[in-house]
Order: structure tokens, then C-alpha cells, then sequence
């Protein structure tokens, strides 16, 4: 995968996939501490301690189809490479997280990506979902809910296009906004 972007929407359809209705996608820049972190909560029916031990062999899967068993494997490959850390902890009293840190200027560390087309398609997949999603950079934080936005739309739903096409130019400028609002010079991107 060439974008952490893709690693979290595979986390996140694997979240679905378990049963997922709750959905936390939280991603933290800071450049001071050379830190960039993303974390995927959700409810779903969560992890087994062994389960959390096999999921990093290559073609392990508890899936009865699509039975590829690489998505996790690939993102712990991502993190090696960049002398990161994965953690995946199941959540009492249902649910999983995983959680990927890198250094923020690592070469080889995968630039963040489409994180808007990733929501965006969450979002359209999956129309019951109430998706919850932050973004802090430095000392600027975004925060989206799905929640929130179907109360503002009184009942037009959020898969319309004009409000996907809305959507995504908002979640794309707020994203780009929390990056200028810190006037820092820009070096790496994302």
C-alpha cells in the first residue's frame, strides 16, 4: 500500500467486517517531537489475545471470505521499515484498536494520503455507520462526526452526492487549513 491512508481503510473495513456501528479514526502529526500516529477504535465484536499474535503472519485470516490475510501484515512491514511501533489491543467490552506511530520525516515512512477519499468512502459504504474522525496537527485539532452532520442535514442523507461532493471539499480544506494555521514552513507533507 502506498498511502497510510489505504492501511486505515483496510483497518477500518476489517472494524466493519467484525460487526463494526462505532467507528474512531484519529491522526496525530506533531512535527516538534517527529511524530506522526494513527489509531482506528471501533466496536465491533473486538480481538482474541491469540488472534492479536497470528494476525501479523502473512495470509492469517478469521475470515470465512475474502480470505487474503495481508492488510495487517503490510502495515507492520510499513512500521518496521521506519523504526515505528503497531499496537492492536482488544477493547473491553467489545472492540479493537490498533495503533501505528512513525517518525514524521522518516524517507521511507508512506506519505498519509487521500484521508478525505478514505472517510468518503467509509462513508458511502456504509450508511449506518457513525464515524468519528480528529486530526491534529501540532496544536490544531479537526473533528468530524457523522452524528452531527446527519442532525444538521434534518434527515437528507449523507450519501446524496450533493453533500458528498460537499463533504469532501470541506473535509479537504479543513484537513489543509490545520497545516497553514501553524505558519510553520512546510516540509514534508502528510
Amino acid at each position: 500500500m502506498e498511502e497510510l491512508s489505504q492501511h486505515i481503510l483496510d483497518i477500518a473495513f476489517n472494524s466493519l467486517e467484525a460487526g463494526a456501528t462505532e467507528l474512531t479514526i484519529s491522526v496525530w502529526e506533531d512535527i516538534k517531537h517527529n511524530l506522526l500516529q494513527f489509531e482506528v477504535l471501533d466496536n465491533g465484536r473486538g480481538i482474541t489475545a491469540e488472534d492479536i499474535t497470528k494476525i501479523l503472519d502473512p495470509f492469517y485470516t478469521t475470515k470465512s471470505f475474502k480470505r487474503v490475510g495481508l492488510g495487517v501484515p503490510l502495515l507492520q512491514e510499513a512500521v518496521d521499515r521506519c523504526g515505528g511501533n503497531l499496537k492492536i489491543k482488544a477493547l473491553p467490552p467489545g472492540g479493537t484498536s490498533v495503533t501505528a506511530t512513525f517518525p514524521h520525516d522518516h524517507l521511507d515512512r508512506a506519505p498519509l494520503g487521500d484521508i478525505t477519499g478514505t472517510l468518503i468512502t467509509l462513508i458511502t459504504g456504509h450508511r449506518q455507520l457513525n464515524l468519528v474522525y480528529r486530526h491534529r496537527y501540532n496544536r490544531q485539532t479537526f473533528i468530524f462526526e457523522t452524528r452531527q452532520l446527519k442532525t444538521l442535514l434534518r434527515g437528507i442523507p449523507l450519501h446524496t452526492p450533493e453533500v458528498l461532493v460537499w463533504l469532501k471539499n470541506y473535509l479537504n480544506l479543513k484537513i489543509i487549513d490545520l497545516r497553514r494555521e501553524t505558519n510553520e514552513e512546510f516540509g514534508r507533507a502528510g
